[in-house]
């Protein structure tokens, strides 16, 4: 057993344009193949960064898993985020490559 203190835990750095396309796909609630196809035909990444970046959004809340429907459903926090990054977009016309999400522990 080990104590673990908040400062020694490296939170991930997201990219927004990642983050905005699966939040937006799991509106309507998609499964991991349908966010994973959707995403690598705009974006050329692999599905094991998609997968993490799911995993990274159900632990800081954004989105949920159903896991009997095996879907991905955006939660209030999510919804709040999505929100950020497009007034990030509109109000500081910053071009969605360059923001980047970061995430505090409570």
């Amino acid at each position: 057993m080990s104590i673990i203190h908040y400062n020694d835990i490296k939170l991930p750095i997201l990219q927004a344009a990642i983050v905005e396309p699966i939040l937006i796909f799991c509106i309507k609630g998609s499964s991991i193949f349908e966010i994973s196809c959707n995403i690598q035909s705009m974006l050329t990444i692999p599905y094991t960064i998609i997968k993490n970046y799911l995993f990274y959004l159900i632990d800081f809340e954004a989105i949920s898993y159903n896991g009997q429907k095996k879907i991905f459903k955006i939660s209030d926090g999510g919804l709040d985020l999505l929100e950020m990054i497009g007034k990030e977009k509109k109000q500081e016309k910053t071009d969605i490559k360059d923001i980047a999400i970061t995430f505090e522990c409570e």
